[in-house]
């Protein structure tokens, strides 16, 4: 049998702690086929409940943010006030009729202005809206359904989507290109870093080019030259 001896030197000694309890801590998710039964039969019943309404509000598509998930589209919290107009709608009349509204977003780019705009045209189209009184088919925003929309089969199914209206699927096949000499000289990193620069300094820029003009202007015309605001400060 071989002699056991201590560990050498000034080391730690061993003390494992095996971990034999970690079938405890384990997670299963068994039960995933039949929860995704529940939320679909949820889904049923509170359309069901709530007829004619939508199971959910209309919301905006809008891009993630920082540089990682701004290629991606997701939903927004609601439609800005610019987004309504351009539609032909305004807030509070578009919150009766199921669409999500956000008056704190705002409109960062045309194209998704655009996009959020035909999302809402869209819904206006599709929507079978159920006049508040049978019989009584009112004219506005958008306009009552007539007694044959009503009794359609679309309009027993126009509120089973969870979403709405999907969002727009993403084409994601490449193009190949022949590479051209133009495109090989070009450095793409430098206009990235020209943009970024540009875009901190503009303001800077801008204003000490208008200070340049107001002096050769002031030049011109024998006056004497405008003062910066550091020698105004200075000067009281």
């Amino acid at each position: 049998m071989e002699k056991l001896e201590m560990v050498k030197h000034n080391n730690a000694l061993p003390n494992v702690h095996l971990r034999k309890h970690w079938g405890k801590f384990v997670r299963t998710w068994f039960d995933q086929p039949a929860k995704k039964a529940k939320r679909y039969s949820n889904r049923r019943s509170k359309a069901e409940k709530i007829f004619p309404r939508p199971l959910k509000n209309l919301r905006p598509i809008v891009a993630g943010q920082t540089n990682r998930h701004n290629g991606k589209l997701r939903y927004g919290k609601g439609f800005t006030t610019e987004e309504l107009k351009k539609a032909g709608l305004t807030p509070t009349f578009a919150r009766t009729v199921g669409i999500a509204t956000d008056h704190r977003r705002t409109n960062a780019n045309k194209e998704a202005l655009e996009r959020n705009v035909a999302r809402l045209e869209e819904y206006k189209k599709k929507i079978i809206l159920f006049p508040l009184k049978e019989g009584q088919h009112k004219k506005g925003q958008i306009n009552d359904a007539t007694a044959e929309q009503v009794k359609s089969e679309a309009a027993n199914i126009q509120n089973n989507n969870k979403s709405i209206i999907d969002l727009p699927k993403s084409d994601k096949s490449a193009e190949f290109v022949t590479l051209t000499e133009e495109m090989k000289k070009h450095r793409a990193y430098q206009q990235i870093r020209q943009a970024q620069i540009g875009q901190k300094y503009g303001r800077k820029r801008h204003k000490k080019a208008m200070y340049a003009e107001a002096c050769r202007k002031a030049e011109a015309e024998g006056k004497e030259k405008p003062k910066t605001r550091w020698e105004m400060k200075m000067k009281k």
